[in-house]
């Protein structure tokens, strides 16, 4: 029971990734924060943030799971299609990680394996802001359906839109 309600728990922030790239307008992906100065930041743009997500997960899938799964480069600005397979393949690959861990017991530094979905969510929630906030201050508008969805998956289980590619 808890083994399936935690990889629920997964499959839903991982919808939640896959409805925004979906709904982003594609002016979005060329979108970055604004520094102090009112200076476009230099650093990633959203498709480069969404990329860094997506190696995140990667790195943390274990070599059995990694199959299949692309590698993007720090410079790399993947288009939206491609993201979508990526963040796909990863979000599968989190998933039987998770299952694992949780089969297994295994300790990560001293901590429960499981810890690692604590982490992923944190880590994938802290960019979605920072994605939302390039959009915003770059004047790529996002849909009123984006902004408000995000959070509609939590309270809403099962709500899938049918153009979202879902993991399996």
């Amino acid at each position: 029971m808890m083994t399936e309600a935690l990889l629920e728990m997964w499959r839903v922030h991982d919808e939640i990734n896959l409805f925004l790239l979906q709904k982003l307008p594609e002016e979005a992906f060329e979108a970055t924060t604004l520094l102090r100065d009112g200076q476009y930041s230099k650093g990633r743009n959203v498709a480069q943030v969404f990329a860094h997500m997506h190696n995140v997960r990667r790195q943390n899938i274990g070599r059995e799971f990694l199959a299949g799964v692309p590698k993007f480069e720090y410079a790399d600005q993947p288009a939206r299609g491609e993201l979508v397979e990526a963040f796909t393949a990863s979000g599968r690959g989190i998933a039987k990680r998770l299952e694992r861990l949780m089969e297994t017991g295994e300790q990560k530094k001293e901590r429960p394996g499981i810890v690692l979905l604590g982490y992923l969510i944190s880590h994938d929630s802290h960019h979605r802001g920072q994605i939302l906030l390039a959009c915003k201050q770059s004047g790529a508008r996002t849909p009123e359906e984006a902004k408000f969805g995000i959070w509609e998956h939590w309270l809403r289980p099962k709500l899938v839109t049918p153009e979202i590619v879902t993991p399996e």
